[in-house]
């Protein structure tokens, strides 16, 4: 019988400032998608953490991986839900492949837990590989090549104008306006805006509606010009509106560049608005084609999402006003086996209260949901239905568990915004 390997003894911790010259040449080779300048800037100057925010991991004294803990808040039904991210994973090429950006992962997970950090997020470059470790898809997006004249038209549009620097507040304000609408969303401090949005050489367009001053939405866009000034493409970054008729005056907007203007592409929330506001649902670049389906949009995985304390954050994540019953629920997770067990659950006004199960509990026979850990974030962020999730085998329910967890967090797809990557 093979022996499974033994994870490298790893020392894992905080990083120090005179490990920044390392951590830029351990990141340059790891990815090398930029300078060693910009490696080092990326640890000295970013507007999410400091150095006090990374991770190394060391073996025999000579750093050979690292991360950074990410420190986020999202907009959850209007709330605000503190996470952390973990990004920037690095392990250098000649340690690869020996499991130390595993044992490095474990490590962080372990240290969330201990300091009371019950959620986790992440994008990942492979999910396969994070699913082993808890995590969960909870953001699908629909990818889309349009051309503008299958946008409609609308008269809002000329209620549109270009952005000026006295905007920018407004703007700013604004997003948190509907960002917090969503579901799950993530908040922008002022300096991811300044350092990571407002330098960006992209185009910012508003629609300032009948009232003048008044903005009431945006779009953030690219342009690509390599194939002539008749056959541009537009990358959409960020299309944001609080109102209806901003959402008309905008889309119009984008109407209006047909002339000249041959795509747009554009990453959108899977809540089917987009496709139901083009004229015919069609997609410029369709995927496979089955049967009597015409690919409309592409399906993409965003953010994924883990629980390090299932009992903290259960209770801080808000549910449905509506949502009444209770449960026992069974968690599997053999990366914090902490988690590794059952709670019982109650929801009353858009709260949950979460307790552990005991005998005297159990002989009520209380409805029973059995979950794996990389499926309970996106059936609380509400991207899995329970039920569906029990009809697929993914859960077990037994009694009603899935249709009473259903209601609790059904909501709006995520929708983590582009620009707001980690």
């Amino acid at each position: 019988m093979t022996r499974a390997p033994r994870p490298p003894a790893l020392r894992y911790r905080p990083a120090r400032r005179t490990d920044v010259e390392t951590l830029a040449d351990l990141g340059y080779r790891a990815y090398r998608v930029a300078s060693l300048e910009k490696r080092r800037e990326f640890y000295t100057d970013h507007p999410r953490f400091t150095i006090r925010d990374v991770r190394v991991g060391e073996l025999d004294g000579q750093i050979v991986a690292s991360l950074v803990l990410y420190p986020l808040t999202a907009f959850v039904r209007g709330q605000r839900v503190g996470a952390l991210g973990i990004g920037s994973v690095a392990v250098s090429p000649e340690h690869r492949r020996r499991g130390i950006a595993e044992t490095l992962m474990k490590l962080a997970l372990r240290e969330m837990r201990q300091n009371g950090d019950a959620l986790s997020m992440l994008y990942a470059f492979r999910g396969s590989y994070y699913r082993k470790l808890g995590y969960g898809v909870i953001e699908y997006v629909h990818q889309l090549a349009v051309s503008p004249g299958n946008l409609p038209a609308s008269d809002e549009g000329r209620f549109v104008r270009r952005l000026m620097i006295p905007d920018r507040p407004a703007v700013q304000a604004l997003y948190d306006r509907v960002a917090a609408q969503g579901h799950f969303s993530l908040a922008r401090k002022p300096e991811w805006w300044m350092q990571r949005l407002w330098n960006y050489a992209s185009d910012w367009v508003v629609y300032e509606g009948r009232r003048r001053g008044q903005i009431e939405g945006y779009l953030c866009y690219d342009v690509d010009h390599s194939n002539g000034p008749f056959k541009l493409q537009i990358s959409l970054l960020e299309f944001a509106a609080a109102t209806p008729e901003a959402a008309k005056g905008l889309t119009g907007y984008l109407h209006s560049l047909s002339d000249q203007v041959a795509e747009i592409h554009s990453a959108l929330p899977a809540d089917h608005t987009w496709l139901q506001t083009l004229r015919t649902a069609q997609n410029l670049r369709p995927g496979l084609e089955i049967s009597v389906y015409a690919d409309t949009a592409g399906v993409a995985a965003g953010g994924l999402l883990r629980f390090t304390d299932v009992k903290l954050g259960l209770e801080r994540f808000p549910v449905s006003t509506s949502a009444r019953g209770e449960i026992v629920l069974e968690v599997e997770d053999s990366v914090l086996p902490a988690n590794a067990r059952a709670y019982r659950v109650s929801a009353r006004e858009g709260r949950l209260t979460v307790g552990f199960e005991s005998a005297r509990a159990g002989r009520k026979r209380l409805p029973r949901l059995r979950v794996p850990m990389d499926a309970l974030g996106p059936i609380v962020a509400g991207t899995l239905s329970p039920r569906r999730a029990a009809e697929a085998g993914i859960v077990e329910a037994i009694a009603g568990a899935d249709e009473i967890v259903d209601g609790w967090f059904r909501a709006r797809p995520a929708f983590l915004y582009q620009l707001n990557g980690f």
